[in-house]
């Protein structure tokens, strides 16, 4: 004959629903992904203002906190050169024109946040920046060089 017999069937669905019981609720969390996308999302706007900063000659100030990103510089000085002083008001836009910030997912759990300034060698030019949490992932910058890592 060929088949299962039923109690073989029974005893594969009794297996089959343990492994979903178990293994179902990781594929439904979203947590983990969230957090890590936006970790990656802060890495990729903090090396894109570091660039503008390079690019521009002029400092480019990215503060982060708990509500999300901004990159900001300083008002233009006349003859299209950079202010030396003043606020960092005039914000940094990507190449499709929309403004460098960004938000967290609402699951992501960010840590608390920092500012960070880029001069014109791409070095950080304020105190040394802190290490952002995002979950169990953390950004650090590297204040010499501006090399942003993810661990």
């Amino acid at each position: 004959m060929r088949g299962f017999s039923l109690i073989e069937l029974i005893t594969s669905i009794v297996i089959l629903a343990m492994l979903a019981a178990l293994a179902g609720p990781r594929f439904v969390d979203t947590q983990p992904f969230n957090q890590r996308g936006y970790i990656d999302e802060l890495a990729a706007a903090l090396r894109y203002a570091e660039g503008v900063a390079v690019a521009s000659g002029c400092n480019v100030q990215v503060t982060v906190n708990l509500a999300g990103y901004t990159a900001r510089q300083r008002a233009a000085a006349a003859g299209n050169t950079c202010a030396l002083a003043g606020a960092y008001v005039t914000p940094v836009v990507r190449a499709d024109g929309s403004p460098l910030s960004g938000s967290p997912p609402s699951n992501a759990n960010v840590a608390a946040g920092g500012t960070i300034v880029f001069g014109p060698s791409g070095a950080v030019v304020n105190a040394p920046p802190p290490a952002f949490a995002v979950g169990s992932f953390t950004l650090t910058v590297d204040p010499a060089s501006g090399f942003v890592a993810v661990q």
